[in-house]
């Protein structure tokens, strides 16, 4: 009981501290966060998401499945852009940090955007939002100049754009 309540407090701090004083959570992250930390945060918004995605209308599957795909749709983008970043950072700039430091940037960033952005109005309002908090917490945690975070942004950004939009011209209908 007592680990679920703490649970729930670093999530409610993580949740304020990301929408009141972004730089200042990004300053303290590394010692502040583990890996296991970002994980419960990310499965939490997650969560919150593919149950919030179930109210916005029909949809061809079971609700079950469908809950799942948005959960391991929500999931996948957060690690699979974590990754894109962190390689595009060794081949440009060296290791200059560890994938967890990455991952917990990327899996706090998206995580706070997931509560606006299963209605789909708002992906022109929270992807720029979710960049932006990655580009802060590059700058914070990782020590990077200005530059060198928006030149990894945006050779992550479009490669990821190839990946998906090659995917829906090989799946697509």
């Amino acid at each position: 009981m007592e680990s679920t309540l703490k649970t729930w407090q670093f999530y409610s701090y993580s949740l304020i501290q990301l929408l009141i004083e972004p730089g200042l959570f990004f300053k303290e992250l590394a010692e502040n966060t583990t890996l296991k930390k970002a994980l419960i945060f990310m499965v939490i918004c997650c969560g919150f998401f593919s149950g919030a995605s179930l109210l916005t209308g029909a949809y061809s599957r079971p609700v079950w499945i469908m809950a799942i795909i948005y959960f391991v749709n929500a999931a996948g983008m957060i690690i699979m852009s974590s990754l894109l970043s962190y390689t595009a950072m060794v081949m440009i700039l060296g290791k200059r940090t560890s994938f967890s430091i990455v991952f917990r940037l990327y899996a706090f960033s998206s995580g706070v955007t997931l509560f606006i952005s299963w209605l789909p109005f708002f992906l022109w309002f929270t992807e720029p939002w979710k960049w932006w908090l990655i580009y802060t917490g590059f700058k914070n945690t990782c020590g990077l100049t200005w530059k060198q975070a928006v030149l990894i942004l945006v050779v992550s950004i479009t490669i990821q754009f190839f990946l998906i939009y090659s995917a829906l011209m090989a799946f697509g209908n």
